[in-house]
């Protein structure tokens, strides 16, 4: 009796171990099958930014530059890290005395999701981005003195866009609406081309 219950601790023992090793094979192996069909997406591309809302009164046209870095949770639908600057170019504005507006930079950090309508080929696609945007201080100069209108500010923000990629060459137009700085509200329309790259997919 004695030597039938060491083989049965025995035996129970081997198979705990074998059970031990066999989930971990199946976790190694689970984990590297999704490691081998993992879509991880980096990008990044330069732009023209045009002004809207109320800082449209003061600022041109100017760049926008982005990066990205995301994953691709199904061949049409991918998530990301985003991020945007924009710099905007002051204007002059004639009255009764000549103001000049400083430069005005932006700065958006936020979570994007894509959808692509088509999985191969010329692949046009949604997307949207949440997030804060950054908005640098507002200067005036004018009879020889800077006055700054507001304070450098962060808002919550939002960012739709549309656009396509083929191959690796990614545009979108996009419109971002960035809050306010002071009493003035803040967005632009970006229209954007650059490169994205897809590691493991489409």
């Amino acid at each position: 009796m004695y030597f039938i219950y060491i083989f049965d601790h025995l035996n129970d023992k081997i198979g705990n171990l074998i059970m031990k090793k066999l989930l971990l094979f199946t976790t190694i192996a689970v984990l590297g099958v999704t490691a081998m069909n993992a879509q991880v997406k980096f990008g990044f591309g330069l732009g023209y930014a045009a002004p809207l809302g109320d800082i449209a009164d003061f600022t041109d046209g100017g760049i926008a530059g982005h990066a990205e870095l995301g994953y691709g949770i199904t061949d049409n639908i991918d998530v990301s890290l985003y991020y945007q600057g924009d710099f905007l170019i002051g204007a002059d504005i004639q009255g009764d005395t000549v103001a000049s507006f400083g430069n005005v930079t932006l700065g958006s950090f936020m979570l994007n999701g894509r959808y692509f309508f088509k999985e191969d080929g010329f692949r046009p696609y949604g997307s949207l981005g949440i997030g804060i945007t950054s908005i640098g201080s507002i200067d005036i100069e004018g009879d020889g003195q800077t006055v700054s209108t507001g304070e450098s500010s962060s808002n919550f923000s939002f960012r739709p866009a549309i656009g396509f990629k083929y191959k690796v060459l990614n545009f979108n137009v996009a419109y971002l609406s960035g809050g306010k700085s002071g009493e003035a509200s803040v967005g632009n329309i970006t229209a954007n081309v650059g490169l994205l790259f897809t590691f493991g997919g489409k």
